[in-house]
């Protein structure tokens, strides 16, 4: 196959990429005595992520802030949540030892929440905090 490209680019976002070329593509077919030039036109590149990107809740929506704070913490920590709808009931967290074993998990109604980990032992905690039922972030905690 040989391309005579005038302009070419891949193209990434959130939603996925694609890959698009200006110009002629030739595809020459070579057999037993069977030679053809055909014209053709180069197909997208889709990557795995095939979710629609243009509806309007995807356009329009607010982007979600999610801050883990203090880290690394002696007795507790704060998660708090901005542009996130906390009425929904759909919002939690879960907090594992390093081993994954899960130690915590509740839901968050609150914009900002507090984690009591004083009766925990120094070491590296996993804090996964969901959004619409959805892992939205993943955190380390460093616990002194």
């Amino acid at each position: 196959m040989e391309t005579f490209n005038a302009s070419g680019e891949d193209a990434l976002g959130n939603a996925g990429s694609i890959s698009y070329s200006i110009g002629q593509v030739f595809f020459t077919y070579i057999g037993e005595s069977v030679y053809n030039v055909a014209q053709g036109v180069q197909q997208s590149n889709l990557s795995e992520n095939k979710e629609v990107i243009d509806r309007p809740e995807d356009i329009n929506a607010p982007e979600v802030n999610v801050i883990v704070y203090p880290n690394p913490t002696t007795d507790y920590i704060n998660i708090a949540m901005k542009d996130v709808d906390l009425d929904n009931g759909q919002n939690s967290y879960q907090l594992f030892n390093y081993q994954g074993k899960l130690i915590e998990q509740h839901k968050i109604t609150d914009d900002r929440t507090q984690i009591n980990l004083q009766h925990l032992s120094s070491s590296v905690y996993i804090l996964q905090v969901f959004v619409k039922n959805k892992n939205f972030k993943t955190f380390k905690v460093l616990k002194n």
